[in-house]
């Protein structure tokens, strides 16, 4: 599914973090987890987000076991562990 994170970013929006993911065909799909301020105590809050496509829960138990083993590999510098939990939170 996926080959290896990319990079990662923080948002001016209060908490919002951005996972840049290399995919097995070289795309790079683009997670965000939503902690803006505005989102606070709304459902949109903590919720992820792909540029790609709509996320099913389906989609984000596959999606969090793949960045689940990449972990290991990723420098500690990029939030993979958070969107983890965000993602398992969500299905």
């Amino acid at each position: 599914m996926f080959k290896a994170v990319t990079d990662s970013a923080a948002a001016a929006d209060g908490g919002s973090l951005a996972l840049f993911v290399e995919r097995s065909d070289g795309t790079v799909e683009t997670f965000v987890v939503n902690r803006s301020i505005a989102s606070r105590g709304t459902a949109s809050y903590n919720k992820v987000s792909s540029n790609l496509r709509a996320l099913t829960p389906t989609d984000c138990a596959e999606i969090a076991e793949a960045l689940d083993a990449l972990a290991g590999e990723t420098p500690n510098i990029h939030p993979v562990a958070e969107f983890v939990v965000a993602l398992r939170q969500q299905h």
